[in-house]
């Protein structure tokens, strides 16, 4: 008997030939890599939703532009919203350090810990896929770095089980550091609203208003408009390298250094276009 044989590949939405035309909704075909929707709902990459529709950080490839899914931690309005980039709200600190309960073995896929004050005590259901953990064990050896791909739910500052992508290869032991690093996409604000002054880092491009609370595709890589400081990008004595300003739109690198805000700032991409007369669109190169 002659072995059954699959083909593995991208799960691919629409024409893919020249035409690049999805044959059911007539838009644009779209590449989903990894992105298949969880209740079986298209969303395309100008629509928002109240239901999350894909995982968190899920990519969508459309013409020369890639999107990932993200969440609104606020509303993303007009007309801030389409031409400033939006930033990540999520912190990295003392509070993401959690301590492990009992021991994992080497091989294990799950590590159970204390959340403690994490998030004020309260983690939802699968709130923290697409995020990260790095893992110290007690004995300082063996440092590993997964992604999670679940997540139990507490509210009272419990324990909450953690599932990664791979095994572990060394022993998690009791009390063993286990540091949460949340998905960028995970909590989305405009740069005008989100009050992170400075130090921000933005993830992406709004392709439109956002309600709060809300699920939609953030733009993150090709071409787009984004509104310019006074220092349009290639205008006079500027340069093609595009910097993150901390409203949201850009300015050429020595103007965000010189400002002090930002003492080392964010490359976001270049300007397209060619002279000096300046210009707002930009090939986006913020994650591919």
């Amino acid at each position: 008997m002659q072995a059954r044989s699959r083909l593995y590949g991208r799960r691919i939405r629409g024409d893919i030939g020249p035409i690049n035309t999805d044959p059911r909704t007539r838009l644009p075909g779209a590449i989903l890599a990894p992105a298949v929707s969880l209740d079986g709902v298209d969303q395309y990459y100008d629509e928002e939703s109240a239901t999350p529709h894909f995982t968190i950080g899920s990519r969508m490839v459309v013409d020369e532009r890639t999107f990932h899914y993200a969440h609104a931690s606020a509303a993303i309005a007009l007309p801030t919203a389409a031409y400033r980039l939006a930033v990540s709200t999520d912190q990295i600190l003392a509070i993401n350090d959690l301590l492990s309960v009992g021991a994992t073995l080497a091989g294990a896929t799950q590590v159970v810990v204390t959340v403690g004050a994490f998030q004020g005590g309260v983690v939802t259901l699968n709130e923290l896929v697409g995020g990260n953990v790095e893992i110290w064990p007690v004995a300082g050896t063996g440092f590993m770095w997964r992604k999670i791909t679940a997540n139990t739910a507490t509210a009272v500052g419990g324990d909450i089980t953690i599932t990664v992508d791979r095994p572990m290869e060394n022993v998690v032991g009791n009390a063993s550091q286990v540091s949460i690093h949340p998905s960028v996409y995970r909590n989305v604000q405009s740069a005008v609203t989100a009050g992170l002054v400075g130090f921000a880092t933005v993830v992406g491009l709004p392709p439109r208003a956002v309600q709060n609370g809300y699920y939609f595709w953030l733009q993150t890589w090709g071409p787009c408009f984004i509104a310019p400081t006074g220092a349009w990008p290639l205008s006079a004595a500027n340069r093609y390298d595009v910097y993150f300003h901390q409203d949201g739109t850009t300015a050429d690198f020595n103007a965000e250094y010189a400002a002090g805000a930002n003492p080392s700032p964010q490359r976001v991409g270049y300007v397209m276009g060619a002279g000096n007369y300046g210009c707002g669109q930009v090939m986006l190169q913020l994650c591919p």
